[in-house]
């Protein structure tokens, strides 16, 4: 019986290792026989940086998992996330599904394109036109609670952790432009347990995207106890949320509105299921990955004078008041904010892990090499943003590299910029993503200064659990570390705030 089952192990490592069709592609030596490699760092929350460290020492193409393959060039974002890609959805992504399957759960084209084609009408000019009063609204209490951190007689507020600030911020704003819905969190604690519940879940979710077989015989369950509990607490909170909302007369919400839309090629709504899963979705989503690329913004910003002052210099000249800074052309006009934004995104994009896709059957030419069908395959979203191949000094913040002459001269070396994905599948809430960031830093300099808290108030991770690269160049800014457990989980910056004399309203 022994020789037997060596036997089997035997035959098992030498398939995996010699003759399946990936054994030629190089990876981690575990990564050829079991996806439960990319399951650790998925749990340690240093995924992304092991796929960056695995492109160092492989090259381009690395074997990420028995079944997988890792590519990191700019031809492979564009021919496995680009419109027309021979590939479909990865499987594991059912995983995040609460109940019906959402927007970033279907693996059916025409399914998931007839519902893309509703909800994208909540996210067009009028769309957000329609939610900006509530986006607004989230601001002006946002804006009063810094204003309530500066003690009488003193011109800097207290120290501020955006970590948290952002998440009640970007929380707030999301139950509010999608159900109508103000829970206060800003200054009440009561909801703040449904972020904590969000980021609890996720780490039992970031593991099961890379092995899904880790729910048989419900094995997650008894790895990730406190997970499965925080996503049950999670979804008690949407039920309640949405109980209430159908029983609510209100107008100018996202949900409000897409009971209006309807699919423009064939004439259907979506289904109430329908409507309730992707509105939830969009309170993760929106408020999770929004609340980690402000915090990064405001990161870089407090340590770039340079940057920071051009930012300033930049909204204060653009408006006359507060009232007017407001969404439309002269917000876009802005090009300077939105370039650090880019930045940011860039260096600590929130999800900064591989979008897995599933190559279609008759196979696929990604980047000039064929992939047989049924390979996984992605691009580390992190990986790709710091090739020096398509950014030169890539670990550097330098928001001039996204001027419109610099991109000019340097444009197959910008196609691979991908926080929000590119093509079919790409954030179908980038536009209000980008509102809520744009207008969030101009009224945050028409109003305020701000710098990083004195030391003895460390938005740093304790040593031990560093997972970033640290900078390697005497004054270069420090890379805003985030853990990766589908979206990104953040610390800092503690920042203070200093009101404007000139600022008017």
């Amino acid at each position: 019986m022994l020789s037997l089952q060596a036997m089997l192990v035997l035959c098992f490592v030498t398939y995996y290792a010699v003759f399946h069709p990936l054994a030629r592609y190089p990876g981690p030596f575990l990564a050829k026989f079991t996806n439960l490699y990319s399951a650790y760092h998925a749990w340690k929350g240093d995924i992304h940086l092991d796929m960056y460290r695995c492109h160092q020492q492989y090259g381009n193409t690395v074997r990420y998992a028995p079944n997988r393959l890792l590519i990191n060039t700019a031809g492979g974002v564009h021919d496995i996330y680009g419109h027309g890609a021979k590939v479909k959805k990865y499987k594991n992504y059912k995983v995040l599904a609460q109940q019906a399957p959402n927007t970033l759960t279907l693996r059916d084209k025409v399914q998931h394109g007839r519902r893309r084609r509703v909800l994208s009408q909540a996210f067009s000019k009028e769309g957000l036109k329609t939610l900006e009063p509530s986006i607004l609204a989230q601001l002006d209490c946002f804006v009063e609670l810094l204003r309530s951190q500066v003690g009488p007689g003193c011109k800097w507020s207290a120290p501020v952790d955006m970590a948290h600030a952002f998440s009640h911020l970007a929380f707030d704003t999301m139950t509010s432009v999608c159900f109508g819905a103000g829970f206060n969190t800003m200054r009440d604690p009561k909801y703040r347990y449904v972020m904590d519940a969000i980021e609890e879940s996720n780490i039992r979710l970031g593991v099961l995207l890379q092995a899904q077989q880790l729910t048989r015989m419900h094995l997650d369950n008894r790895l990730f106890p406190s997970s499965v509990t925080a996503r049950s607490q999670f979804a008690r909170f949407i039920r309640s949320v949405l109980r209430d909302r159908l029983q609510a007369s209100i107008s100018g919400d996202i949900f409000s509105f897409l009971q209006q839309c309807k699919d423009p090629a064939t004439g259907e709504a979506l289904t109430m299921p329908e409507l309730s899963t992707e509105t939830a979705t969009f309170i993760v989503a929106g408020s999770d990955t929004t609340s980690t690329t402000l915090a990064s913004v405001s990161h870089y910003l407090a340590s770039s004078p340079r940057s920071y002052q051009l930012v300033a210099t930049e909204v204060r000249n653009t408006f006359a008041s507060l009232s007017d800074i407001r969404l439309g052309a002269r917000l876009n006009s802005c090009t300077y904010l939105r370039a650090c934004i880019d930045e940011a995104l860039r260096l600590s994009p929130p999800g900064g892990a591989s979008l897995w896709r599933e190559v279609e059957q008759g196979g696929a030419v990604i980047d000039g090499t064929f992939i047989p069908e049924g390979v996984e395959v992605g691009v580390g979203i992190y990986s790709i943003h710091h090739s020096e191949d398509c950014y030169p000094n890539a670990f550097n913040y330098e928001p001039e590299r996204w001027s419109s002459e610099t991109m000019e001269k340097n444009t197959p070396s910008f196609r691979p910029f991908i926080p929000f994905s590119i093509g079919a599948r790409s954030c179908i809430g980038k536009p209000l993503a980008l509102s809520q960031l744009m207008l969030t830093f101009a009224r945050l300099f028409w109003l305020f200064d701000f710098r990083k808290a004195d030391a003895g108030h460390s938005d740093d991770w304790p040593e031990g659990d560093k997972v970033g690269k640290q900078p390697q160049e005497e004054g270069q800014v420090q890379e805003y570390e985030l853990e990766d457990h589908v979206t990104g989980t953040k610390r800092g910056p503690v920042l203070c705030f200093r009101p404007r004399d000139a600022a008017t309203v």
